[in-house]
């Protein structure tokens, strides 16, 4: 799809992704294995390189809401596999991500995890626990840097 201009490309993305709201941007180079598993809001900008990892289980979708800006080469994963188990069987667990939130370049995203609205990810960061509303986190594994504080728009 890399080779299709943006307008193509967001065609076919409607088509394949459960849903995928207006005015937003998924950038080139962007993966979505079982696109049909992810539902994308209004207003999402997904920078280049980004991959989403729903994973087949019922369990385990990808849900991003409004308003959201999704750094360049961040991966998200709802599926995985039971490390407790010699077969390693897989796991799926849904990751939801608020609206108005702000994740950084690089980062990794894990199954079942839950990033509040307003919340900011820093670049680089594994996300493998919830983030809480209008916080900002940093680290691997990401962890509570500061509280956001919003100012009125200028």
């Amino acid at each position: 799809m890399d080779v299709l201009p943006a307008f193509l490309r967001a065609v076919l993305f409607r088509l394949l992704l459960k849903k995928l709201g207006k005015g937003g941007f998924i950038d080139y180079g962007t993966y979505i294995r079982y696109p049909f598993k992810v539902s994308i809001g209004d207003k999402v900008w997904i920078n280049r390189s980004c991959a989403f990892y729903p994973g087949y289980l019922k369990e385990a979708e990808i849900i991003i809401g409004n308003h959201v800006s999704i750094g360049p080469e961040t991966s998200i994963f709802a599926a995985a596999h039971d490390y407790h188990r010699l077969d390693l069987p897989d796991i799926g667990k849904t990751v939801r991500i608020g609206d108005h939130v702000w994740i950084g370049g690089r980062c990794i995203i894990l199954p079942g995890v839950e990033i509040g609205e307003g919340a900011v990810v820093g670049g680089g960061s594994v996300v493998t626990k919830n983030v809480a509303p209008y916080t900002v986190v940093a680290g691997n594994p990401a962890k509570l840097i500061n509280n956001r504080e919003l100012h009125p728009s200028s």
